[in-house]
């Protein structure tokens, strides 16, 4: 006998479950807390509301989402236990998870914290990698459907929208326009063809949620919603919370971009993305104390090979943030390096940039390092990075790595030039402007300016302007997204 409607189905058995209490109810159907009698333990029992049990495309679907979860098994996907039909219900038997969802949280604290969201992200990011894996879309990414284990576990639940991407079940609902409006992607609205960056466009949605505390789009109704989706700008997360990373606020953005082609374009590449974003968010190790730091002693400087001073072409002493020292120190692996002549030696724990003539590989060096002792007549010094300097083109030697994150923040000067480019990149800009920017006279400037050329962040152009740019280096890159993050843009 075939059931008419859903009724109250507590303390009933079915599928080899006893239905202890109704947990949740949905579009499709209703969800109950449950003990699976041969198993003895807890499950989630989702039942088909019989509605939709007379129109063969929403059963083939509530199949569909049986048999694409049963093929996935990744801590960070809901296990799917069972499936089938009885007395004309169709029902899954799904894990029990006990911790509550994101949408939850956001409901409790309005908003998550920018790290934990990271933090859920990755979880998220590793399941639709099985799943992507597997050739299964989740088509309805959202807060509601990213479960929490009391410990803190995320789960991606209710696979019940997706559609398996293998050739073998080709399109049976294409164009069929299906999930939640406020977390589709505008491939999605239109009904076209999707794959994992749809995923990716509606897990960005939904870490705005966490963030913000409130969906990037609404209106007065479902199409109005999509409309959005499909053609509205997308709000910027550091524009409404200007106190959020704004290395988080740019990947959120670009996860919700309109063309997939602008999104991350795998779930391994988001992954790769959020585990940059998340050594960022970290909070920073105390610095060590340079007045902690003692001298190498007597009995290593041993290790230090001898530089004698007619080898030497030039050696300053680099003015250096103490967020530069910081990361020098933290650097060094080991007591060694090389031990200078010198009439005035630097003090300990200074910067010194030496240049000098190398007669084994016969070329000149130039090096960024530490001076970690010194006497009346000598210092021995650690170096960071170390390069040849190029003998043809004239030019001096480009700097790279942790040599050009000294150089460009080495004065204040330094430091709002760097906060310029960063915030112009790809702009031209004649010196008296780039000078007027700064607070300083064209003459002040062109130091700085020669060192972000040496940087690769600055091109002067015959027509005299200045090319301001994004280094290619990516550690350079890295160096300088970490400094804007701890040292803002003021």
């Amino acid at each position: 006998m075939t059931a008419t409607r859903l009724e109250d189905l507590t303390g009933k058995t079915m599928g080899g479950c006893t239905l202890s209490k109704r947990i949740g109810k949905g579009v499709m159907g209703v969800v109950y807390l449950a003990s699976q009698n041969d198993l003895k333990r807890q499950v989630a029992f989702k039942i088909l509301d019989p509605k939709f049990s007379a129109d063969t495309s929403y059963v083939e679907r509530f199949e569909m989402e049986a048999r694409a979860a049963a093929q996935l098994n990744h801590p960070n996907i809901v296990k799917v236990y069972d499936f089938g039909s009885e007395n004309g219900l169709y029902y899954i038997v799904n894990e029990y998870i006990d911790g509550g969802t994101i949408q939850n949280l956001i409901e409790e604290r309005h908003c998550l914290q920018p790290e934990e969201t990271v933090e859920y992200a990755i979880q998220v990011a590793e399941g639709l990698i099985a799943a992507n894996e597997a050739k299964i879309l989740h088509r309805d990414i959202k807060p509601d459907n990213l479960m929490l284990t009391k410990d803190g576990v995320l789960k991606i639940a209710d696979f019940g929208l997706a559609k398996s991407m293998s050739p073998d079940t080709v399109a049976t609902d294409t164009g069929l326009i299906m999930g939640t409006p406020f977390y589709m992607s505008p491939e999605q609205a239109k009904g076209l063809e999707m794959d994992s960056r749809s995923d990716i466009y509606s897990l960005g949605v939904s870490m705005y949620c966490m963030v913000i505390g409130d969906v990037p789009f609404d209106a007065d109704s479902v199409v109005g919603v999509l409309l959005k989706q499909i053609s509205a700008d997308r709000p910027d997360p550091c524009a409404v919370k200007p106190e959020l990373p704004s290395v988080l606020g740019s990947l959120i953005m670009r996860m919700m971009a309109k063309k997939p082609s602008n999104r991350p374009q795998s779930p391994e590449a988001l992954r790769e993305e959020l585990n940059i974003v998340r050594d960022i968010l970290k909070p920073a190790a105390p610095p060590p104390s340079l007045s902690d730091i003692t001298e190498v002693a007597e009995d290593k400087r041993q290790n230090f090979r001898p530089l004698p001073a007619s080898s030497i072409t030039r050696i300053i002493r680099v003015e250096a943030s103490g967020d530069v020292l910081t990361r020098m120190i933290t650097s060094i692996q080991e007591d060694s390096g090389v031990a200078i002549e010198s009439e005035n030696p630097f003090p300990l724990n200074t910067v010194a940039e030496v240049r000098f003539n190398d007669p084994e590989k016969g070329e000149e060096q130039s090096g960024l390092g530490l001076v970690r002792w010194s006497d009346a007549t000598r210092m021995g010094v650690t170096f960071v990075k170390v390069q040849a300097i190029p003998k043809s083109g004239g030019g001096e030697m480009r700097l790279s790595g942790p040599m050009a994150i000294a150089a460009i923040t080495a004065t204040p000067i330094h430091q709002r030039l760097l906060r310029l480019i960063y915030a112009n990149a790809g702009q031209f800009m004649t010196l008296p402007k780039i000078a007027s920017s700064l607070g300083v006279g064209a003459k002040m400037a062109e130091d700085p300016i020669k060192t972000f050329e040496r940087a690769s962040m600055a091109k002067k152009h015959p027509d005299g302007r200045y090319e301001l740019m994004w280094p290619k280096d990516e550690s350079l890159q890295r160096e300088i997204v970490v400094w804007i993050e701890r040292h803002g843009m003021r």
